[in-house]
């Protein structure tokens, strides 16, 4: 089983015209507080504090309880607020693959809630919502890229991937990925091109590595 690690990075932000449809079936952007860009410095500053406080704790981000009700009720609020929370959106990823597990391993069919606005409480909506709301922050695609892969649905992640390089070539993590997904699709020269870059900006473990040299492909 790979273990993802995503190691918080700086992004850049730009400003650009949202290339989503105005209206989705993921529901609008606008919310009664929000919404607030997570990569803002005013905004992580002055706005983030108080959703953190009330909605995602560290009892919600780790899936333990929830703060004001349900787990996904917490999640979903952190997110209509600040839609490209980078957090979050890994524990809204982690929250429906257990969801999912626990009704394969009951032998029932995944029913994901709706949210009180009407939208399925699913994480391919949040990373539509994130996505619409901020298209140039690389750490969105980065993490949807994670969630694509570990819910096995890899050239879509590979896309996210792709975009994100685009966006911050030199990130490690974002390497790393790259190359444990081409791993997985057994295109080993890519996996261990992208493997070498990791290691190079410094990735701390070994685990690609690892893999590589098990069908010798490393050094």
């Amino acid at each position: 089983m790979h273990k993802f690690i995503f190691i918080s990075i700086m992004c850049c932000v730009f400003h650009c015209a949202d290339s989503y449809a105005t209206s989705n079936p993921c529901g609008e952007l606008d919310n009664a507080y929000g919404p607030f860009d997570y990569t803002n410095p005013e905004h992580f500053r002055e706005k983030l504090p108080v959703v953190e406080r009330f909605h995602f704790t560290s009892n919600v981000e780790n899936l333990i309880s929830g703060q004001s009700g349900k787990i996904i009720g917490d999640l979903n609020y952190t997110l209509r607020a600040f839609p490209n929370h980078h957090r979050a959106l890994l524990a809204v990823s982690k929250y429906e693959r257990q969801q999912l597990q626990k009704s394969r391993d009951n032998k029932q069919i995944y029913q994901p809630e709706k949210t009180t606005m009407g939208w399925p409480n699913t994480a391919e909506c949040y990373f539509d919502r994130a996505i619409r709301w901020r298209p140039n922050d690389p750490a969105v695609r980065l993490i949807h890229g994670v969630h694509l892969h570990l819910t096995g649905k890899l050239q879509q992640a590979i896309e996210q991937y792709k975009i994100a390089e685009k966006m911050q070539p030199n990130v490690a993590d974002l390497q790393y990925n790259l190359g444990l997904l081409y791993f997985d699709m057994k295109q080993y020269a890519l996996a261990k091109q992208h493997a070498k870059k990791a290691y190079q900006l410094g990735y701390p473990l070994p685990g690609l590595r690892k893999k590589l040299a098990s069908v010798g492909q490393w050094p």
